[in-house]
């Protein structure tokens, strides 16, 4: 009985540690990759503003155009 007790305990621990590593790695890739987004996108942002009119950009001022990049999120 204690053999059986002792077995059950091991896998429930080994179930519980596999889950843990697992769970963790969507958060570390998620935030590799908001980070390397970041890092391309440079100081001011992925939008490219063109012309004067009546658009806002993403810098606050108004413009004619404003080009947005691709993003995969």
């Amino acid at each position: 009985m204690k053999k059986a007790i002792m077995l059950f305990t091991t896998v429930i621990v080994m179930v519980v540690v596999v889950w843990e590593k697992t769970s963790g790695k969507a958060v570390e890739s998620k935030l590799l990759l908001d980070n390397v987004e970041a890092l391309a996108a440079g100081e001011f942002g992925r939008d490219t503003c063109l012309g004067s009119g009546n658009v806002t950009c993403s810098t606050g001022e108004k413009v004619e155009y404003v080009l947005t990049f691709f993003s995969l999120d």
